[in-house]
Order: structure tokens, then sequence, then C-alpha cells
């Protein structure tokens, strides 16, 4: 009996140990959402769960914080570009306490903003990003902040003047050699 529950027991670490190893390997970016959540009253709750209305391309977003809040607004970028993300405090009728802006992708892009101010993003290609914001009031008290944010596609690269005048020039020659090719030659 004695052997049959060793063999039990070191069976057993085995599997829970293999079942740690395949969770911290398969929630790599819940690790990265437990950050976001791990400040605010809402931790443990996964990221996603928590995203305010669809994602659109851009936001404009006033709350209304008593306490303390968390919101959290998923922006969808169909291509590459930047974000630019700006967090007031409104100041109605108080300042509030403090004042938070996560802005995070879940994989590489980390971008925090303590206090009021803006931020740029650069989006290398379709992505969703999340931006967690979180206010606190003073004791008793309440407060307004707003968030804005916007995406601008990026521009195509134009084509360089020298590359225009070789395109015209092959052209034109295509066109001579069509006309020369259309005259009949009298003997």
């Amino acid at each position: 009996m004695k052997g049959n529950s060793k063999k039990i027991s070191r069976v057993q670490r085995i599997v829970s140990g293999a079942a740690i190893v395949l969770a911290a390997i398969g929630i790599s970016t819940a690790a990265h959402a437990e950050y976001v959540t791990g400040e605010s009253p809402f931790a443990g709750a996964p990221l996603q769960s928590l995203v305010n209305g669809m994602g659109g391309t851009s936001i404009n977003s006033t709350q209304f914080v008593w306490g303390s809040s968390l919101s959290v607004n998923a922006l969808s970028l169909p291509s590459a570009g930047k974000v630019s993300i700006k967090l007031d405090d409104i100041a109605w009728p108080e300042a509030l306490q403090s004042l938070t802006l996560l802005v995070t992708d879940l994989n590489g892009i980390w971008q925090r903003l303590d206090g009021p101010g803006s931020l740029l993003v650069d989006v290398s290609g379709p992505t969703q990003l999340f931006a967690a914001a979180f206010a606190r009031s003073a004791n008793g008290s309440i407060g307004l902040y707003n968030l804005t944010a916007s995406f601008a596609a990026a521009a195509p690269v134009p084509l360089p003047a020298a590359a225009w005048l070789l395109v015209s020039g092959l052209a034109g020659l295509a066109g001579l050699r069509r006309k020369q090719a259309a005259v009949p030659l009298n003997a």
C-alpha cells in the first residue's frame, strides 16, 4: 500500500505541474490583463469583459466618477497608422484625486499616462487596442473626466518625381513607336 500511495502522489504532482505550465502558456495575454485590472477595484476580471460597447476607430467618452472607476474602451483599427489619445480631468465640481490611462493591445503595445495629458500610439497594422482609464475622486466628492481618441491611417507612400518622369517618358516612346509603325512606306 505504501508504494501505491507514493506513486499516486508522484503522478498527482506531475499532473498538477503540467497543468500549471499549460495554464501559464495559455493565459499569457490574461497575465497582461491582470496588470490592468490589478490597479482597479475590479481586480481579477479579464480586460476584454470590461469593454464598454463596440470597438470603433474613435472614442469620445465623458465619465462620471464617485469613489473609484474603471472604464475600458476598445479601438478596432483596420490598418497601420497613428492613434492620438487625450485624457482630460474636467475638474467639475472638483478635480479628481488620481487619473491614469493604460493603452494596450495585450501583446506588445503598453503605454501609460498618469494624470491628464495625451499619447500618440504608432500601430503597424490591423489590430485591436484597449484604453483603460482608472479614476478616483477625493473622499465623498464627485468628478468628471473626458477620454478622446482618433485614428489616422498611414498615408500611402508617394511615388518619387523621377519615377513619374520615367513612366511618362516610356509612354511617350511607346506612342512614337506606334505612330511610326502606322505610317506606310512608299517605294
